[in-house]
């Protein structure tokens, strides 16, 4: 891969990059010098799928990424501050934005969300040890309605993603504003975005209240299917991917979240573990999973079991296995089968 490029003003500025590769990285410097700007077209129709912009990259020229249908995930640093017209033209595949945050600096943030309006997975880092938020702005479109009879022409907006796109103070983000519009998302995403979005929040928790981290946290409990659905699938893709969601978090996921180890009081679990008989799923508890409605710890933790064995996750399988063993208590003479469950015990017969 080379690039063809033009020194001016002690910086760089790049004005074609040949033959690029699937993933591309713009280096900080060339000849010595900083590059700070991509000039018009300079990946014009490439087949990039992902890219890394320098960090002190200050602009973007017009149509830069034009006809990239392929791009899909682009790594830069807030620090740009000009953005060209038609930048993301016929780069429709963009899923994911990971940014570099400068605090008290101005920000593009609000710039790139406003020209990206499909689903978008933001993550935001301050720096190596400044904090990291997992972010998703869903989709919106704007849709011309002519009210002939008027001679009026109006906009009629859809989806909620264009209120998460206003979560700004100037062009500072604002995260609290942001978690006041997870009722909207409920009501209007699917489940899986909705959960994914909760999952994101409170692994991430950048400037996360108290009181909505409960929000989150009483969200996923609820939906403790599908996030845990969500999970195993990133383990499966082994970390690979452009989700919000990654690899070994399962653990998490049960301990921090669910809390399945401490119960509740509603559980009827006693403080010596989980009792044998409670490992007989009836009716009503099998109904109460099938509806996504809270279960008891020992049922979801072995429906999860059984979802990590279905997708082939054995690293999870081995890891939830070895929770709920810790956590049951044990009569004498128990039995144990190879998918870690209880073997009836065979009654004898005496006579007289």
């Amino acid at each position: 891969m080379k690039f063809s490029y033009t020194i001016a003003g002690g910086a760089v500025r790049i004005d074609r990059v040949e033959e690029p590769q699937q993933i591309v990285i713009i280096p900080d410097n060339l000849d010595g010098y900083p590059v700070t700007e991509l000039g018009d077209y300079a990946l014009a129709g490439s087949s990039l799928e992902e890219i890394w912009l320098p960090t002190n990259l200050k602009k973007i020229g017009a149509y830069g990424f034009y006809n990239c249908e392929r791009l899909r995930c682009l790594h830069c640093s807030s620090r740009i501050i000009d953005l060209g017209t038609g930048l993301f033209a016929g780069a429709g595949s963009v899923e994911v934005l990971d940014m570099e945050l400068f605090e008290g600096e101005k920000s593009c943030l609000k710039e790139l969300l406003s020209e990206l309006r499909q689903t978008l997975r933001v993550r935001l880092r301050l720096g190596e040890n400044g904090g990291e938020a997992r972010l998703i702005f869903p989709e919106y479109y704007e849709e011309s309605v002519e009210n002939t009879p008027a001679r009026i022409l109006y906009i009629e907006t859809h989806g909620c993603g264009h209120r998460y796109r206003y979560c700004f103070g100037g062009t500072e983000f604002e995260y609290q504003k942001y978690d006041e519009l997870f009722p909207h998302v409920k009501v209007q995403e699917p489940e899986d975005l909705v959960t994914e979005l909760a999952l994101g929040r409170l692994g991430y928790p950048l400037r996360l209240s108290g009181k909505y981290e409960k929000m989150y946290q009483e969200y996923v409990t609820e939906h403790w299917k599908t996030a845990g659905r969500l999970l195993i699938g990133a383990d499966v893709k082994g970390g690979r991917g452009y989700g919000n969601v990654e690899a070994g978090r399962i653990p998490w996921l049960v301990e921090t979240v669910l809390r399945l180890e401490d119960g509740r009081p509603e559980d009827g679990r006693r403080k010596d573990g989980w009792s044998e008989d409670t490992w007989q799923e009836d009716r009503e508890t099998n109904d109460r999973i099938d509806r996504g409605i809270r279960a008891r710890p020992e049922i979801q933790v072995q429906e999860l079991i059984q979802m990590a064995q279905q997708a082939g996750d054995t690293q999870a399988v081995s890891w939830l296995m070895d929770f709920r063993h810790r956590n049951t208590r044990r009569e004498k003479g128990d039995e144990w089968n190879g998918q870690g469950q209880r073997k009836e015990r065979k009654r004898r017969r005496f006579e007289l």
